[in-house]
């Protein structure tokens, strides 16, 4: 294949350029198809020898609009919108004087308006775009242009070119890291704007480049060798003999001629027949994967100053090939740290960046109500068309039949409009003229509005809220979307992370088992609160040793809380096993990718680890003797203790190979010769991947079974376990192994799984060294977050990667498995011990696997309807290699029936992509689901869910980047939920049906005067007094209502979590809301009309001199009770008055009085039909003022007496907590609050009943008293139970003053309260809530029928058949490891069986691999609940 090389060249003739250019740009064109292949080919240079390829440049542009495109793509985002496009199709029709029955402009204004504004703001937003991308392509670097490194913008910058950048500067594009100043040539990398992790990352340069980043003419003798850069000054990129003026004739005519040649030859690929001098590149094309990279560099021999091989040496004029890994990439993005400069090669520019292929838009996602709004607005726009019908036929027939007896309209002389003689085409005329004037049914307001709400909401209340700022690491509330502020206060079920999400992802290196030996004393914070929980509290730790010294509380030191005297300073070298003990600390030691910083002291070294597990496994490693000080290119240094411990030494460990971790290995290995001269393999994993590759020993390895034990102890206290390992390697079966792997790193096509396979002929015969078991502990307030959520009605699902063991005391630690509730355990322990011994086949296993999965599920279903008969709470607990059944098409509908029906899940063992194959099954079951993480691997999970949640936590901000809200705590999700989420609820969903509700009632005044005027399409209102409705006399007080509204107070929201139910039953939203609302629209108007015009003006004198009002008076009277009603609509519907809101009221009604006394006065060709109407004649008139009330009164009665009946006889639950907070405020006023006595407490109680029964709340007859009169429990239906107060002790903070009663301030930021307060105060409830007259269930946990579910598990579905496209597996990672070794199974299904009778009060039915066919536990007898209700009445006291 030939490689066509272009330059257009600097002497081209000046007199035919344009010929030039345009041949030049085809055979670029051209050529960028021959070059197409399986590889990019990225050639080094200074010239222009990759023209042919067609790379990318480096100018990147992020805008959605250009100065073209903008007008045109701009209109039609705004016209995609079903309101928009409505109402330009009524703008158009109103341009026909015969056809529109209002002035255009009147139409147009506003349109304009609203769509201006739109536009002006997608404008503003776009421009601060492209401002960013100009400074960010005016940036400055340097590169070479083959004789020195000059300075350049990043823009010019292309790919194959040698980049320098210099410290704390950003890398302009992808880049293959050549040399450094640094030993190795490694240098420190800063990821935080590209994946938000803080920590330092080690790049490595190429093997043997390390030449080009020498100073003097040794490197640049080496970059001119690289760029292929020759003796006479031209570089491989130049074309010999440029062209000159006199040639440009011969030029054209050889660029036509090799356009045709490539032309003709696009359809094979052929390779240069001469390769320039340079070097290459061949890797894979541009891709999104931050974290992979596959490639080959072709190195010239003089610039190459590595290892050569004997072939090597046999071809001295052969490139040298060394293969490229992830390590070797330089990403833009990043941010060079601690390294004064280095050189790299530009392969991926531009838009071919990674960073620029991750930018894609993240999914788009809309809120149930907009959802519904949008069903509504079509509705409207279908009664509008029923409206212009009904209009049409009565015009027509009018028209045909008795239009010629009104013999003054003189009908005959009539143009097409009224023609009697054509009666169809007067009803298409009279269609089209309603069309446009019946188009205030639609609110062309609402979309912006609704916009300015939600930007309120999310900017000023969600983003100020100071409860939910985190003070210790700085991090405000952010909410990065809008959209889903009112879906806050409709989640049905939560699924949740669990590291760095409950817990704090701090670990610190607790206990340790090491030759069948458990070390570390203490207790986990995870068991004192089981033990708690369990009414046994464990006593507090000691104050001092056996010595007699003080014992420091907390860690020693930042990643280790190890406390042992028996292998602590030293003491493991006096024990008989310590050379088992030297190879596990080695293993700590040196088997990672930590980068020391700073002097190389124990006391002053700092590590910067890619996860904490890491900086913890290296600390502890310090802290027994085995200091890690230095890491170099291919060795790490090492202090160690002698094997006397009198001294202590460097250590050199040469790195021969890393085999890295991924959540598919669950392990990572390094290769290393040892001090000792020896290979050993050094490996680290989870014990269901380290044990089955354990060397074979007849009876087992020696201390696999106590290690085993050891693991599930740890486990059981809430500790992350992991395995320690260790092998050791002959010189050749190294060297042949290492021949495979070498090949594998350099393929190009799957070499990541070529890797893989080569790990696995490694990693095996292993030897056990023991475990190590790591503290993450749980964050504030994670169990009084969760009891509160459970009990407002929300479910909660873990998703975790931990063992089944810890899930299992980690739910019973943050509340998710109480004692009060039955948990049913689905596992096939039994079955994965079969298989480890080679006892049943890997078919025979999926086979009998599955049936015991479906068995265990149908189990769980009925048990599942069992509690539910007996109102009690079940979780779910489901291991990993369960799951991976459980998730298959045949049982998925299933698995999603028996999980609907619990109140928490916890699923063990799950990869990232089941996290989000998970929470699409749970999406499919119709309830709204929240997605809450703090990792890489919760991006999936985030994404698919309805509502994303990310945590800033310490595993980076790419959780953060995708969410739709973004914070530092778990906590903080009560208060977002509880508070912010259901004020938006009710706020959003009232604001969108208000909207209807006032355009119905007036759309309507029109429909009923057309049809008294025979569907003439005369008008009674003035035409920009009709275009000012929506935009300013009933606008301000919807605003108003969507920003500030409160039913109850903050305090109260948390107080009384079941308020939380109504927005999760859309109550303000449903079908029969809306029906309410358009039929007392429909009341409005026609009251309104017929007083209006059969009452007020029936044909009587309407002024004192005897005069008549006419069309206009007339229609002013009406107009004014249709703006008085709905605006005092609104005075009724307004839960917390503010200034605002009597600004945007009474405000809203003086704008409509001062409009008609301005029109009145203005010049008649502007003013049009109410010029001298209403200053002169409508005002002056007593009947008008008279009227006026009567109207508004008859209007809103209606609405006013159902109000009070449903809050007098059927109140809900938010009116019985306006009661108990009126009388608060009285009592507190008064001085005579006590919380638990009198008025107050019985206040109280029937609150909390009746937030708690919700809708099934039933006053008994009599029950509504006057103010002041508390409503006692008793009146509230006799099946709910009243709930005993909770403590109000005030915090550190001080208590919420300000926030009590009906005193509530309009923004949502009331001082500085502790936000954990709730939550205190909700564990301490939580022991209470089982007393009462029978259990009741927590949480709406309403099972959904197998039958209702399959078939239409769509998102479900839709996910499976993407992953299949990618040839991504569900089950794999769950088949790739079991969940126990042969030998540590047996242990753990003990351990299991310890833990189902882990408290007195609670079912754990942990199911073997035989499902038997007993019966579910039978409920309780009345003696046993006595007896129950008494050691728990003990236990509160």
């Amino acid at each position: 294949r030939a490689r066509v090389r272009v330059t257009p060249g600097p002497m081209a003739s000046p007199e035919k350029p344009s010929i030039g250019r345009t041949l030049s740009s085809m055979a670029t064109f051209a050529s960028s198809r021959v070059h197409e292949g399986e590889n990019r080919v990225v050639h080094v240079t200074t010239g222009d020898a990759n023209i042919g390829y067609h790379h990318k440049g480096n100018a990147i542009s992020t805008g959605k609009y250009n100065p073209a495109t903008f007008f045109p793509k701009g209109l039609y985002e705004q016209f995609r919108r079903v309101a928009n496009l409505y109402f330009l199709s009524v703008a158009i029709i109103s341009l026909f004087d015969a056809i529109s029955p209002i002035k255009p402009y009147t139409i147009w204004s506003p349109l304009c308006l609203v769509v201006g504004l739109s536009m002006a703001k997608e404008a503003v937003e776009d421009y601060q775009r492209h401002k960013q991308d100009h400074e960010q392509n005016t940036s400055l670097t340097e590169r070479f242009d083959g004789v020195s490194m000059t300075q350049c913008e990043w823009r010019d910058i292309k790919a194959g070119d040698i980049v320098r950048v210099v410290r704390d500067q950003s890398f302009p594009c992808d880049l293959v890291l050549l040399a450094s100043p640094l030993d190795d040539a490694v240098c420190y990398v800063e990821t935080k704007n590209l994946d938000g992790e803080t920590n330092l990352k080690l790049k490595r340069g190429v093997e043997g480049c390390g030449a080009c980043g020498a100073r003097g003419e040794k490197g640049l003798k080496a970059l001119k060798a690289l760029a292929g850069v020759i003796d006479d000054g031209r570089t491989n990129g130049d074309v010999p003999n440029a062209p000159t003026a006199a040639t440009s004739s011969t030029r054209s005519s050889s660029l036509l001629a090799r356009t045709s040649s490539l032309l003709r030859s696009t359809s094979r690929r052929q390779e240069p027949a001469v390769d320039p001098p340079g070097a290459r590149v061949e890797c894979e094309h541009p891709n999104n994967s931050l974290y992979t990279f596959t490639g080959n560099l072709d190195v010239p021999r003089d610039a190459y100053d590595g290892p050569l091989t004997e072939d090597d040496l046999a071809d001295p004029t052969r490139k040298k090939k060394v293969s490229l890994v992830p390590y070797n990439v330089l990403l833009r993005g990043s941010s060079l740290r601690n390294t004064e400069y280095v050189f790299g090669v530009a392969i991926y520019a531009g838009h071919d960046t990674k960073v620029m292929m991750n930018s894609s838009a993240a999914p788009s996602k809309r809120s149930q109500i907009e959802l519904g709004m949008d069903r509504v607005v079509l509705l409207m726009l279908l009664l509008l068309l029923g409206m212009g019908t009904v209009t049409a036929i009565v015009c027509g027939v009018w028209i045909k039949d008795s239009s010629r007896r009104a013999w003054y309209l003189r009908t005959s002389e009539a143009d097409m409009v009224f023609n009697p003689s054509d009666a169809p085409l007067v009803g298409v005329v009279a269609f089209l003229t309603s069309y446009v004037l019946y188009g205030y049914l639609i609110p062309i307001s609402l979309y912006v509005s609704l916009e300015f709400v939600k930007v309120m909401q999310a900017a000023v209340f969600i983003n100020r809220d100071r409860r939910l700022y985190h003070a210790e690491t700085d991090t405000p509330m952010r909410a990065r979307t809008s959209n889903l502020n009112e879906e806050l206060g409709m989640v049905h079920v939560v699924l949740s992370d669990k590291t760095g999400t409950l817990t704090c992802n701090s670990m610190e290196f607790f206990k340790m088992s090491i030759a069948g030996g458990s070390y570390g004393a203490g207790v986990t914070e995870i068991e004192r609160a089981v033990a708690k929980r369990n009414g046994n509290p464990l006593p507090p730790p000691p104050a001092v040793d056996a010595r007699g010294n003080k014992i420091k509380s907390g860690p020693i030191e930042p990643g280790f809380n190890f406390r042992d005297d028996r292998v602590e300073d030293g003491a493991w070298m006096r024990l008989p096993d310590k050379d088992v003990f030297r190879d596990f600390f080695r293993v700590l030691a040196v088997c990672h990718t930590v980068i020391p910083e700073g002097e190389p002291t124990p006391e002053t070294v700092c590590y910067q680890a890619e996860s904490p597990d890491e900086s913890a496994f290296v600390v502890a490693a310090k802290r027994f003797g085995f200091f890690f000080r230095a890491r170099h290119t291919s060795a790490i240094e090492v202090d160690e203790p002698s094997s006397d411990g009198t001294s202590t030494s460097t250590k050199r460990f040469e790195i021969l190979n890393i085999l890295e971790f991924n959540s598919t290995r669950k392990r990572m290995s390094v290769i290393a010769r040892t001090p000792e001269g020896s290979i050993v393999l050094y490996c680290k994993g989870a014990d269901s991947v380290i044990y089955e590759r354990l060397g074979f020993v007849a009876g087992g390895q020696a201390h696999a079974a106590a290690t085993q034990a050891h693991m599930d102890d740890y486990a059981a206290s809430g500790l992350r376990t992991l395995c320690l390992a260790k092998r050791d390697l002959s010189e050749s079966e190294y060297a042949s192994w290492n021949e495979t792997y070498t090949a594998a790193a350099q393929s190009l096509e799957k070499r990541d799984e070529k890797i893989d396979a080569c790990a696995e002929v490694i990693e095996t015969e292993l030897e056990l060294l023991g475990a190590t078991a790591i503290e993450d502990k749980l964050q504030d307030g994670v169990p009084g977050c969760i009891e509160q959520l459970m009990r407002a009605g929300v479910a909660v699902w873990v998703l975790t990667g931990d063992k089944q063991d810890t899930a299992i005391n980690i739910g019973q630690a943050c509340s998710l498995l109480r004692e009060d509730m039955d948990v049913h355990v689905i596992n096939i322990n039994d079955l994965i011990k079969l298989e480890s011994d080679r006892a049943i086949s890997k078919e025979d296993f999926d086979k009998r696997g599955r049936a015991s999965v479906a068995a265990q599920i149908k189990k769980g279903i009925a048990a599942c309807d069992d509690c539910s008969a007996r109102e009690r709470d079940m979780g779910v607990v489901i291991d990993g290699r369960s799951l991976a059944f459980a998730l298959e098409p045949t049982l998925a509908p299933d698995f999603l029936s028996l999980g609907t029906g619990c109140v928490s899940v916890v699923c063990c063992r799950v990869s990232p992509l089941q996290k989000a194959l998970v929470t699409g099954l749970v999406k499919d079951s119709g309830k709204i689901t929240l997605a809450i993480g703090d990792g890489a691997n919760d991006v999936g999970m985030i994404q698919a869910a309805h509502i994303g949640v990310g945590i800033s936590g310490q595993e980076g901000m790419q959780a953060v980047m995708a969410s739709d809200f973004a914070f530092a705590q778990f906590r903080f999700l009560e208060r977002l939920l509880l508070v912010h989420g259901r004020y938006n609820y009710k706020r959003v969903s009232r604001m969108v049906t208000y909207f209807f509700y006032k355009n119905i009632a007036f759309g309507l005044t029109l429909f009923a005067y057309n049809l008294e005027t025979r569907a003439s399409g005369q008008v009674v209102y003035n035409d920009w007094l009709m275009s000012a409705f929506n935009i300013f006399f009933v606008s301000l007080p919807v605003l108003a209502l969507g920003c500030f509204d409160q039913d109850v107070n903050q305090k109260s929201c948390v107080q009384f979590p079941h308020l939380y139910k109504q927005g999760q039953e859309n109550q303000c939203f449903t079908t029969k809301t809306q029906l309410f609302w358009a039929l007392n629209a429909t009341y409005v108007s026609v009251v309104t009309y017929f007083f209006v015009f059969y009452g007020v003006h029936a044909g009587e004198a309407d002024t004192k001199d005897g005069h008549a009002f006419g069309l206009w008076e007339v229609g002013t009277t009406m107009y004014t009770g249709i703006v008085l009603t709905i605006n005092l609509q609104m005075a009724q519907m307004i839960n917390y008055w503010t200034w605002v809101q009597h600004c945007a009221i009474w405000g809203s009604i003086l704008i409509w009085y001062a409009c008609n006394a301005i029109l009145s006065d203005t010049d008649r060709y502007w003013s049009t039909y109410s010029f001298q109407i209403f200053t002169p004649t409508v005002a002056p008139t007593p009947k008008y003022w008279t009227a006026t009330p009567l109207i508004v009164f008859v209007a809103l009665l209606p609405d006013l007496i159902v109000r009070a009946s449903r809050r007098l006889f059927r109140p809900e639950a938010h009116h019985l907590v306006q009661e108990y907070e009126r009388l608060d405020k009285r009592l507190r006023a008064s001085g005579a609050r006590e919380d638990d006595k009198g008025a107050g407490a019985e206040a109280l109680a029937a609150a909390e009943a009746g937030a708690a029964a919700g809708p099934r709340a039933k006053a008994a007859s009599g029950g509504a008293t006057e103010a002041g009169t508390p409503i006692k429990p008793s009146q509230v239906g006799a099946e709910v139970r009243a709930t005993p107060p909770p403590s109000r002790q005030k915090s550190a903070a001080g208590d919420e003053d300000g926030d009590s009663g009906g005193v509530r301030r309009a923004s949502e930021e009331e001082g500085e309260t502790d936000s954990r307060r709730s939550s205190a105060f909700s564990s301490r409830r939580s022991s209470l809530d089982r007393k009462g007259p029978g259990h009741r269930r927590r949480a709406s946990a309403e099972r959904i029928d197998v039958e209702q579910l399959s078939g239409n598990l769509r998102n479900y579905e839709g996910m499976l058949r993407a992953m299949e496209k990618q040839g991504l597996d569900v089950g794999a990672q769950a088949r790739r490891g079991t969940e126990h070794s042969a030998v540590g199974a047996s242990a753990a299904a003990a351990s299991r069986a310890s833990t189902a009778t882990h408290s007195r009060d609670s079912s754990v039915i942990s199911e073997p691999e035989a499902v038997s066919e007993e019966p579910y536990p039978a409920a309780p007898t009345d003696v046993d609940e006595k007896k129950k209700d008494e050691d728990e009445s003990r236990d509160a006291s």
